[in-house]
């Protein structure tokens, strides 16, 4: 690259920054600063949760937290910023504002602010492309930050945000023509965001949410019986936890012994709590909260079967292509997971895990007994497991990539 390229300054907009469920966005960012580029990050609001992922204390990039409505000092800071920002683009600024208050929203105007603020200080930091990930909130304020500066921007479209239901995919169709690309996580997602945008998108790339193969890597070590089942996932529907709790209740009917672990949170806690003690599974199935990346490899290291029974929502809402997956796999374990969106692109039958179909506890009991009792099958998934993914999900090479498409926007 040139030296112009290695020196290519990205703003990031983000909803919350950093979000423990969100691993893949530090990541993403962590690897960009790896290829030379400089990253700065507006996050549209302050984090809730006080533990974040270890990777935060390597992360270079500053974070510029976006002044919101209650509090008066940022509503002063709002002000005088965009009074600066209306001087500096002038005309632009003032036709910017004016299509924001036709819409007659009171909240784009809001984002209209922020994106001001926005792209004033991102002006005096010499940035040259603008990107967001989801394709709601954050992308909203991408796109006026780009009406009002001139900036090109872009933005990754994952799953909740452009399968549910209640995605008015007008607005979508025309947050996907203004980009300058959408980058998404999953072939699938492709198709589906082309269909969407009916013959009217610009670039759709195909960038995979990357991880670090050199971390998650197995350790050399058998993990200790009884046999182990863990799942890492947000506990909403979409990730079906109903569906393996009732798998492992059908286990320890047939006697089969194991234990399982959950790690994530979710509005579904309660309910599946309940689901686990009505089913006697208290001893044998933990929910173990939010975790760190640390812990989380800590667990992946001592398990013996990767699985998530994800189903496409009442709402619509599905996977794109499940990180956790992938770091399942690359640290040498085989998954049992289900037929939807993405997830067929990187678990492949026979090869490094086992594929049912969604809602099916039954099948999901079977395929998980079919590794326990059946030695020889899950060596070999366990074998093909690390090979599978590199180097696809390597993030040296997807950061690469991103940087890449950066750099082609930004000239």
């Amino acid at each position: 690259m040139p030296s112009a390229d290695r020196t290519l300054t990205v703003a990031y907009v983000l909803r919350k920054f950093p979000k423990l469920s969100e691993a893949f966005v530090l990541n993403e960012i962590l690897g960009l600063e790896r290829t030379g580029v400089k990253v700065h990050v507006f996050s549209l609001m302050a984090p809730t949760d006080p533990r974040f992922h270890d990777g935060m204390v390597r992360l270079k990039a500053p974070i510029w937290y976006v002044p919101g409505l209650a509090d008066p000092r940022d509503r002063d800071s709002l002000r005088r910023t965009n009074r600066d920002a209306a001087r500096r683009f002038g005309s632009v600024y003032r036709r910017a504002r004016l299509r924001a208050l036709a819409t007659c929203r009171p909240i784009l105007l809001w984002r209209f602010y922020q994106a001001g603020w926005i792209a004033e200080r991102a002006a005096r930091l010499k940035v040259r492309h603008l990107h967001a990930h989801f394709a709601t909130r954050a992308t909203t304020v991408a796109g006026l930050v780009s009406a009002i500066s001139g900036l090109p921007y872009s933005f990754t479209a994952h799953a909740v945000d452009i399968y549910r239901e209640d995605v008015d995919l007008d607005i979508l169709r025309r947050k996907v023509a203004a980009a300058r690309f959408v980058a998404t996580v999953s072939e699938s997602n492709v198709e589906h965001l082309r269909r969407v945008a009916n013959g009217g998108a610009p670039r759709i790339e195909l960038v995979r949410n990357g991880i670090d193969l050199s971390r998650f890597a197995p350790d050399g070590a058998a993990p200790e019986p009884p046999f182990k089942i863990l799942s890492v996932a947000r506990l909403v529907q979409k990730k079906g936890g109903e569906y393996l709790i009732e798998a492992c209740r059908l286990l320890a009917r047939r006697g089969v012994p194991f234990r399982c672990d959950v790690i994530g949170r979710g509005h579904l806690r309660a309910k599946l709590l309940a689901q686990i003690a009505e089913a006697g599974l208290a001893d044998s199935v933990r929910l173990l909260g939010g975790r760190k990346q640390s812990d989380v490899l800590r667990h992946y290291r001592s398990t013996h079967v990767y699985v998530l029974p994800s189903i496409v929502g009442e709402d619509g809402n599905r996977e794109g292509l499940p990180v956790s997956i992938v770091e399942a796999l690359a640290c040498g374990i085989p998954v049992v997971s289900t037929r939807v969106a993405g997830i067929p692109e990187v678990v492949r039958e026979g090869e490094n895990g086992l594929l049912v179909p969604e809602r099916d506890p039954a099948a999901l009991a079977d395929a998980i007994q079919r590794l326990i009792e059946d030695r020889a099958l899950h060596a070999r998934l366990r074998a093909g497991a690390r090979a599978s993914v590199e180097p696809i999900y390597d993030t040296a090479q997807t950061s690469e990539r991103l940087r890449d498409l950066f750099a082609g926007v930004g000239r």
